[in-house]
């Protein structure tokens, strides 16, 4: 009888481990039925199976969830236990609306069910499913926060995305962000960005940079949840006034140290950054999550590897109200960081033991 218990659960997406709890005490039995949903003038019966039964458990009837959500045209979402839930499995049900989806100006992706709320000082969480149609690769979404007459009022390019940092066509996943504007937005539009998007608030000072504006370029970490090294780079104008900038040429490298030398693993060149950063924001960086594994596809040796960027020696740009010219020199504190990277972490990034 267990087989019909793990059924159910396995008909959430949660994996044969979460069902420990079943015990030779604990029957469920198969329960031939047909089930019909009927909803404004419309049926729909679900298609049961021998893997998807319905059982009866304690005198009451258990379908599966995904298969009774789906029916509905309900779109569920599964998270595995982490930190973040208190190591419980998260499962979110998402009520399909046609009218609501939002899809980005090249149609590569799309969002859904939206759910908006302030949470103080002018600043709105947000949070739904996105859709991949069609691969990501080299781009970078940037969400945009509408008034009434659709002029945007905010912009956000830091979004988190759950589950692994591979997004793969054709997958729906949940996503959370936030968004600052000192109105309250209408509605949202999304836009997908080469390399590149603006992210806006209303003041913030980051002690990495020496000047005005310049290259924010943290320490990268090792997400066991992304499976992948990632690394964060913004370009940052932190000033009052919009500047623009001379077009501004990046390469992204990871490389293996050995001894005195450096062995080339990754190398990514960033579209070019150009003409108006507005004040009081940043532009995020599309850097590719690395899933340690070299050009070849084989997963690399444990040990010392350098993470970093190529920037030029100076930058030229004008500021809002002026034609003159400035230069930034040294306009990135950090340009590189040095990671150890353990055999065990190689392992549960690439699957491997």
């Amino acid at each position: 009888m267990k087989k019909f218990i793990s059924g159910v659960i396995v008909g959430v997406g949660i994996s044969a481990c979460s069902v420990a709890f079943a015990s030779d005490g604990l029957q469920a039995f198969l329960f031939p039925s047909k089930v019909t949903f009927h909803n404004n003038g419309m049926t729909n019966e679900v298609s049961f199976s021998k893997d998807d039964p319905v059982i009866n458990f304690n005198n009451k009837a258990y379908i599966p969830l995904r298969l009774f959500s789906e029916t509905l045209h309900a779109q569920v979402n599964y998270s595995t236990p982490s930190d973040s839930s208190d190591g419980t499995n998260l499962i979110d049900i998402y009520l399909n609306d046609d009218n609501f989806v939002i899809p980005d100006n090249e149609k590569i992706i799309s969002i859904r069910n939206i759910e908006s709320n302030p949470t103080g000082g002018h600043t709105f969480s947000l949070s739904g499913l996105i859709t991949t149609n069609k691969s990501l690769e080299g781009k970078i979404i940037e969400l945009h926060a509408l008034d009434a007459n659709k002029k945007i009022i905010g912009s956000n390019a830091e979004i988190n995305i759950d589950g692994a940092a591979a997004l793969n066509v054709g997958e729906t996943r949940k996503f959370s962000t936030s968004i600052y504007s000192k109105e309250t937005p209408i509605a949202y539009e999304v836009v997908l960005k080469d390399s590149w998007g603006l992210t806006q608030l209303d003041y913030f000072m980051d002690g990495m940079l020496q000047n005005v504006a310049g290259i924010s370029f943290g320490p990268p970490a090792i997400d066991l949840n992304k499976h992948a090294l990632i690394s964060h780079l913004q370009f940052k104008n932190q000033s009052d006034k919009d500047i623009f900038i001379e077009p501004l040429s990046i390469e992204y490298q990871i490389n293996k140290v050995i001894g005195d030398k450096k062995e080339l693993i990754k190398s990514y060149k960033l579209a070019s950054l150009q003409n108006k950063i507005p004040s009081m924001s940043w532009y995020q960086a599309s850097i590719p999550a690395w899933n340690l594994r070299d050009q070849n596809g084989s997963p690399v040796a444990a040990g010392s590897y350098e993470v970093s960027i190529i920037v030029p020696n100076s930058l030229t740009f004008t500021s809002e109200g002026t034609s003159e010219k400035q230069t930034l020199t040294n306009f990135s504190n950090y340009t590189k960081w040095d990671v150890e990277i353990t055999q065990d972490q190689i392992n549960k990034i690439t699957n491997t033991n």
